[in-house]
């Protein structure tokens, strides 16, 4: 019985809440007015993490598992006839991470484990509708398209 209790404590002290309550990715929905409007979604390392078309839902990951590696990230919205449009997401520690391991006494959860999993991270907004501005009609409208 004694060693049962004592794994159990082990196991709560050296585990992480943020990695035991959250996950590593993120589902992000996008929608646009006008709606159909294509979409890049680069991180904040260039790389581009997914592609599409409005509307659509995107599982995005929280972090590039490096150490406190959170991942942040650029929303392009294309639309012909409209001005291309920037939506930026950012990317928060959790309660989970903050006052979870501070309530179980996590210390190696907030250095050791939960910094490499993205777990800790949540990504906002979770829900993005571009509102997209027309390019000016006539001759004297600059090129937009």
């Amino acid at each position: 019985m004694v060693k049962v209790v004592l794994s159990v404590v082990v196991c709560l002290l050296l585990s992480g809440c943020a990695t035991i309550v959250g996950e590593s990715t993120q589902s992000v929905y996008l929608e646009s007015d006008p709606v159909g409007a294509q979409f890049v979604i680069s991180d904040n390392h260039g790389v581009v993490s997914a592609r599409g078309v409005t509307p659509q839902r995107v599982t995005l990951p929280k972090s590039d598992n490096r150490y406190f590696g959170k991942l942040t990230y650029n929303v392009t919205f294309l639309h012909a006839g409209y001005y291309p449009t920037l939506v930026p997401l950012q990317t928060r520690t959790t309660h989970w991470y903050t006052f979870g391991n501070l309530l179980f006494l996590g210390v190696p959860g907030w250095f050791l484990v939960d910094p490499f999993n993205g777990g800790m991270y949540d990504i906002y907004p979770q829900r993005v509708n571009a509102l997209m501005q027309p390019c000016p009609r006539g001759p004297w409208r600059d090129t937009c398209e």
